[in-house]
């Protein structure tokens, strides 16, 4: 059997790690990826790039090009798109089907802005994109809602983590506070590309606050994106320069993870925010904005404001005391959300759907 994943997104970011992983776990399914612009390893295995931003209408029209080309060359029993943005998703259906593609996945994996327009435009095509595709994938009960109706039927698939790979480790945590000069520091945390989603402005407004409380306290901001001169900028401005590190794109999320002892995570709209799930995983106080869905509250130590007011996060965050970090793992597996049982229930539709 041959899938492929086309993936949806300019930057590597929480899905491509999330549908890599459940690759990972999947040995008897050969699966490939499809991406705008190339993963930050060319080396990865079954690869493979259309090489083109879709920001402009033109870059759209050559990226509808290259797909079809692409789908025509090489042929797969299932593609699997993973988009949140229904008109995106729609093309790549249709795109699919005049390339003979058989079985269609599609998977929320977001909760983007839609405009009135654009409901008008999902209620009109919906029918169709309906009978087109096979199955309906969703990562929470708020993504759901920008790909389908009340009358789909939505499947629940939970984005799991590698547990093993992120639960609490003392002896990691020691090792990277060192290797980071911050051993002796109170760790703030985010992880995530520089886009307005991500709501860095406030983020950093919300540790400035928090830096005139607590003198030992440091950021580390885990990500990269079009965003990260203009909040290099503001750290400045606020003298900041000493207390926030820019850590850029990195593979050693779970460690750095380890030597932090909040997580913060304001964002803007999440589908789930797979990085709350791993935060939780490793033991992390974790801190979120009232956009994120009720579906990441897997643990004791999950905090969600109900406003953006930075004072009342500041007095939130330092009035809650650091927990035992050792056992919150169990919590997660608990509720659904370790990578084997995720990837076990996707190998599952994958197979069914070619019986």
């Amino acid at each position: 059997m041959k899938v492929l994943e086309i993936i949806d997104g300019e930057t590597f970011g929480g899905i491509t790690k999330l549908m890599l992983d459940i690759r990972n776990n999947i040995k008897d399914i050969d699966i490939s990826f499809l991406t705008h612009v190339p993963l930050y390893d060319k080396n990865i295995k079954n690869s493979y790039t259309l090489n083109i931003s879709r920001k402009t209408l033109k870059g759209k029209i050559i990226y509808n090009h290259r797909l079809r080309k692409f789908l025509k060359i090489n042929k797969y029993d299932i593609v699997h798109i993973n988009s949140a943005v229904f008109l995106y998703s729609f093309q790549v259906v249709i795109i699919c089907k005049l390339c003979g593609v058989k079985k269609i996945v599609v998977h929320s994996h977001n909760t983007p802005h839609i405009s009135k327009l654009r409901k008008i435009i999902i209620k009109i095509l919906n029918p169709l994109y309906r009978k087109l595709t096979n199955v309906h994938l969703t990562c929470s009960s708020e993504a759901t809602k920008s790909l389908f109706t009340k009358n789909d039927d939505v499947i629940m698939l939970k984005n799991g983590v590698d547990i093993e790979k992120y639960k609490y480790n003392e002896k990691v945590r020691e090792e990277y506070r060192k290797k980071l000069n911050i051993d002796k520091k109170i760790v703030y945390g985010h992880v995530g590309r520089f886009h307005p989603q991500k709501n860095h402005e406030f983020l950093i407004d919300l540790f400035y606050e928090i830096s005139l409380k607590q003198d030992n306290s440091i950021l580390l901001l885990v990500g990269d994106g079009e965003l990260v001169d203009r909040i290099k900028n503001k750290v400045k401005e606020l003298k900041l320069e000493d207390r926030v590190l820019f850590l850029g794109f990195r593979e050693d999320i779970d460690k750095l993870m380890n030597a932090m002892d909040y997580f913060l995570f304001p964002s803007l709209y999440e589908g789930l925010g797979i990085v709350t799930i791993e935060a939780q995983t490793s033991g992390l106080l974790t801190f979120v904005s009232k956009e994120i869905p009720e579906d990441a509250n897997i643990t004791s130590n999950f905090y969600k404001i109900d406003s953006f007011d930075k004072k009342e996060w500041t007095k939130k965050i330092l009035n809650t005391k650091i927990k035992s970090r050792k056992n919150t793992y169990k919590e997660v597996i608990k509720k659904g959300y370790d990578i084997k049982d995720t990837s076990r229930k996707l190998e599952k539709i994958y197979k069914d759907l070619i019986k």
